[in-house]
This record gives C-alpha cells, sequence and structure tokens, in this order.
C-alpha cells in the first residue's frame, strides 16, 4: 500500500467517524424537538378556530403551521370547500386569529392573563368549543346534531345515559338522530368525555 493510499483511507475513515459521532449528537437535538401543541394559544378566536378546524383534522395541523395571512385565506377558503360550516363573520375571525396568532411574518402578541381569565368559559363550555363540539352542536337548537338539551329529554332517567354516550361520542356513530355521521373521537380522554356528557345531561 502506498503512502497516498494509506493518507486517503485514513481520512475516508476520519470522515466515516465524524458522520457517526454528528449522528449521535443530532439524535438528541431532534428527540427535544417539541411535539406541536394540541391547544392554541389563547386569544381572541382560539375558540371559535378550535371548533372549526378540529372538525376535519387535529388541531396540531394549525399549531405546527406559521403562514402568511394570504396563505392561511386560502387554507380557510380550501376547507369551506370541503364542508366545513361556518359564516362568514365567523369566517373572518378565524382569519384574524390565525394571521395574529400563527403569522410567519410577524410574532404573536404577548398573552394577557389577566384578560384571558375574565373571559374565560366555565370549564365544560370551555371544552365544548375546544374538543370542537359546538361546531355541531348547541344549547337549545339544531345545528348540525341535536341540542343538549335535546340530548339530555332523550336520555333523562337513563342510569347508562353516561357509559352508553361517552362511547358514542368516542367511537362515532350515525343513525340516532338522523343520517349524518358523528366522527369519532378517540383522542379525547375519557375523564373529559364523562365531564362533558355529565354536563349535557343535565341541561334542560
Amino acid at each position: 500500500m502506498t503512502s497516498f493510499q494509506r493518507v486517503r483511507g485514513a481520512a475516508v475513515a476520519f470522515a466515516a467517524l465524524m458522520c457517526v459521532t454528528a449522528g449521535v449528537s443530532i439524535a438528541p437535538l431532534r428527540a427535544q424537538q417539541e411535539e406541536p401543541s394540541k391547544t392554541l394559544m389563547p386569544g381572541k378566536g382560539a375558540a371559535l378556530t378550535m371548533a372549526k378546524c378540529s372538525i376535519c383534522h387535529d388541531i396540531t395541523h394549525v399549531t405546527r403551521s406559521r403562514l402568511s395571512r394570504d396563505e392561511w385565506e386560502d387554507n380557510i377558503k380550501v376547507m369551506i370547500a370541503r364542508g366545513m360550516p361556518a359564516q362568514p363573520e365567523e369566517d373572518r375571525q378565524i382569519l384574524e386569529y390565525l394571521a395574529t396568532y400563527y403569522n410567519r411574518d410577524k410574532p404573536p402578541p404577548a398573552a394577557d392573563p389577566a384578560a384571558a381569565a375574565a373571559g374565560a368559559a366555565p370549564a365544560p363550555e370551555r371544552l365544548l368549543a375546544e374538543r370542537g363540539c359546538i361546531a355541531c352542536h348547541a344549547l337549545d337548537k339544531r345545528v348540525i346534531g341535536p341540542s343538549y338539551r335535546e340530548v339530555a329529554q332523550k336520555y333523562r332517567g337513563d342510569a347508562a345515559a353516561t357509559t352508553r354516550l361517552v362511547a358514542k361520542v368516542k367511537e362515532g356513530g350515525a343513525g340516532a338522530w338522523g343520517q349524518v355521521p358523528m366522527p369519532p373521537h378517540p383522542q379525547v380522554p375519557d375523564a373529559e368525555l364523562k365531564q362533558l356528557v355529565g354536563w349535557i345531561l343535565q341541561q334542560n
């Protein structure tokens, strides 16, 4: 083996070692990257955005994104074309929220804990918004699905109602209130589902 070959071999071995070392050092950094948040930043329009966007996809599709105002507007138009139920005023509110808090061209405004606390809804109502329930249901009128009061009346006196409804919300289904299917919600913890179903069954 010539001296040139020995030098060349050593160089290749060193390069390979550096690649392996780099891979070892990069892997922990990738592992440390934060998972996309499953809740939106608090701000005006957050509950409405959560309710409408989570009808068709996990909210992490929003929280991992940073788009321009025009790009968010195009995304909203696509969602509406695919069937997202929303009124023009709701579309504007969602656009304003996304363009303010998930804009790639400027950082979101600083959080205002006092304002957020002052405007916070009671826990069940807030959960209903965060989990997208208000996109299809309302307290006293039909939207896409039955009102909460209709559900409470139907299951009044049924001791097994909570268990059955928790399973139904988690698994989805159709037929009890018409042919429009309710999508499954397997990502919602059972404890939250029990809290929400319990609140719904108390509505008169």
